[in-house]
């Protein structure tokens, strides 16, 4: 059996003084509340303030998404919700695209209108929790502007509205479905970022380490690329956008993923606070403390949920929360016993609220701040950690840093040779996962049926045929002439901040697939990234 980090360090059998001799408690740990943050940011942690409890929503209509999230707030998700688009919506494209039909509302919200988000909102507040709005870059602007127009509409100032709603353009080498252009998605984070900031909108931007994670990388290699994203997207801010350190650093927050090895996964959001608080200071000048405290929510890790006997995932689920909550994570959602299957059944959500409550209330851990500080072992792999992070963040800048190391392959291939280490060691039951290659049992002895949340065949369709109807309905003149704008912004340069004219589109109903195929044939693309359909309107 594997006694060893999966960045290379060997685990001894019992740690000591020795260890963390040359450990200073002010320069390397610190109070909590005190820099350089390894303790987190609160003198008195979760006793002014509970981590956001919450699950992901997403299966369905609009309307099937809006009754999950009320049915969440009933089973105990407090402070937030959150909800993730489907691959549909995720790649730009409408509900009636020929290539979707088949796929809407498929693992995730069918959200490419503001016609959706108003009936994913439908009776939910926007103001008094935090809406975490999850996908790929490309649909982060329209995200934004959903939230500004309904806000709007509901006589609502939208600097009152919090969350987070965009996500950074990294995506694409981590795994996700997102099949827009990386200058394309970068240029779109950055307006949305820069708009948020200038106009004061309290919406967070994710910068999703988790997906990296998830896609088979470490913790050494996931710190390293979470610090590169920060330093990839600060400095465009200041250099491209011109805005102030202390400023952009009011946009983003990483979403880290949490496995279940317990000791190393709260060594690595430990280390991931220091090693940023540092980096604020020491290379881009920070004048605010906040600006050194970076905001970590995090995700029960939905790649050690397995398909065989999914009752193990509870315990799974309750060791990764446990781990969070007793590092001082701001915000957790979870993976669920059928993480595996589909996206969660009642009983599977209510698991997982009540795994984060119990941590909450009965286990002690929010009574005390890390509590796990000077333990002799968990400082110790701190720094190995931090260690091995600092070295492979030298290997990126010395590429050119974080964009430079996709185009040249060099993440792509750490990814997939850590999954294949990962996969060796499965076969040879060097790794251990119970259920798996250690304590299977045949499938029809399995005493536990998952109660599996359909989604019925006709249910895409549906979807389909509504939005191409309701197409029909929108004011056709508005449309055009808020699209013939925004074509005429689009082709004025990537500094041309496309935020208002995308608000604007978005108030008369203009679709995702209208806005982003209008932004796409302003820089010499095809309407549709799937080159299957034309642009309806004339723009010149």
């Amino acid at each position: 059996m594997k006694r060893a980090t999966d960045y290379g360090y060997q685990i001894k059998p019992v740690y000591g003084p020795g260890d963390i001799a040359g450990l200073d408690y002010e320069r390397d740990i610190g109070d909590p509340g005190r820099f350089p943050y390894t303790r987190g940011y609160h003198e008195n942690g979760y006793r002014n303030r509970m981590w956001t409890r919450r699950m992901t929503a997403g299966l369905g209509t609009s309307s099937d998404a809006n009754k999950a999230l009320k049915k969440y707030r009933e089973m105990g998700q407090t402070g937030g919700m959150c909800v993730i688009h489907d691959r549909v919506s995720s790649s730009c494209i409408d509900a009636d695209h020929p290539l979707a039909r088949h796929e809407n509302g498929i693992l995730g919200w069918p959200g490419s209108s503001l016609l959706e988000f108003e009936e994913l909102m439908q009776d939910i507040p926007l103001t008094g929790q935090s809406i975490t709005l999850l996908g790929c870059c490309a649909p982060s602007t329209l995200r934004l502007a959903y939230v500004v127009a309904l806000a709007e509409k509901r006589g609502i100032d939208p600097r009152e509205v919090h969350g987070s709603v965009t996500e950074s353009p990294f995506g694409n080498a981590f795994g996700q479905t997102d099949v827009q252009p990386f200058d394309l998605n970068m240029k779109l984070f950055l307006d949305a970022a820069e708009y948020v900031v200038r106009n004061g909108i309290r919406m967070r931007s994710g910068l999703v380490g988790q997906h990296f994670q998830e896609s088979g990388g470490n913790n050494a290699q996931a710190l390293a690329v979470e610090l590169s994203m920060l330093k990839e997207i600060c400095a465009r801010l200041i250099n491209e956008r011109g805005l102030d350190f202390d400023d952009a650093m009011r946009v983003p927050y990483q979403l880290v993923s949490i496995g279940s090895r317990f000791f190393e996964e709260i060594a690595k959001v430990r280390a991931l606070r220091r090693m940023w608080a540092r980096m604020a200071k020491e290379q881009f000048g920070a004048k605010k403390e906040k600006s050194c405290q970076l905001l970590i929510a995090v995700h029960t890790s939905g790649r050690t949920m397995t398909y065989q006997q999914p009752l193990n995932n509870v315990a799974r689920c309750a060791i990764q929360t446990l781990a969070g909550a007793m590092v001082g994570c701001t915000a957790i959602d979870n993976a669920t016993l059928d993480n595996a299957y589909a996206e969660p059944s009642a009983l599977a959500a209510r698991m997982s609220l009540n795994t984060q409550h119990i941590v909450a209330v009965e286990s002690g851990v929010a009574d005390v701040t890390d509590p796990l500080a000077g333990s002799y072992f968990v400082e110790s792999l701190t720094n190995e950690v931090e260690a091995a992070a600092y070295r492979i963040l030298e290997e990126i800048d010395s590429l050119g840093g974080l964009v430079a190391a996709i185009e040249q392959g060099h993440i792509e291939s750490m990814l997939r040779e850590e999954a294949n280490i990962k996969f060796r060691e499965m076969n040879s039951k060097e790794r251990l996962v119970v259920g798996v290659n250690h304590l299977a049992i045949a499938q029809q002895d399995e005493l536990f049926e998952v109660p599996v949340q359909e989604l019925h065949a006709a249910e895409p369709g549906e979807i389909a045929r509504r939005m191409a109807q309701w197409k029909k309905t929108r004011d056709t003149a508005a449309i055009e002439a808020s699209l013939r704008r925004l074509h005429t912004d689009a082709r004025k340069g990537d500094r041309f901040n496309l935020m208002p004219a995308i608000i604007d589109a978005v108030k008369v109903y203009a679709t995702a697939g209208e806005v982003i195929g209008v932004i796409r044939l302003a820089r010499g693309l095809k309407y549709d990234p799937f080159d299957m359909i034309e642009c309806p309107f004339t723009l010149a």
